[in-house]
């Protein structure tokens, strides 16, 4: 369960690199910072489908009556980030 537990957090750090990235897409003068536009590009890209993989495997575990070693918040957030990625990557284009 501590793999559980690892995973949903890096999902979590994903996410933050999503929004980061998101909100840091039109800002003007970051041409220098390339290197870090690039980190936050490709987890923030990657960040769907990690979450998406976290939260089937975090659902199975929970149905099948595994120990709750994963702090709800943690899981309600990694929910919410799941459908804002999904929406700005799908419908909002």
């Amino acid at each position: 369960m501590r793999f559980l537990l690892f995973i949903n957090r890096v999902a979590f750090i994903c996410n933050i690199c999503f929004l980061a990235m998101f909100a840091l897409k039109d800002i003007k003068g970051l041409q220098q910072h390339q290197n870090l536009m690039g980190t936050l590009f490709v987890l923030g890209f990657s960040a769907i489908v990690i979450n998406f993989i976290t939260l089937l495997t975090t659902s199975i575990a929970y149905l099948i009556g595994k120990k709750r070693s994963i702090p709800i918040y943690l899981f309600i957030l990694n929910i919410v980030c799941f459908f804002l990625e999904y929406y700005f990557h799908f419908i909002a284009k």
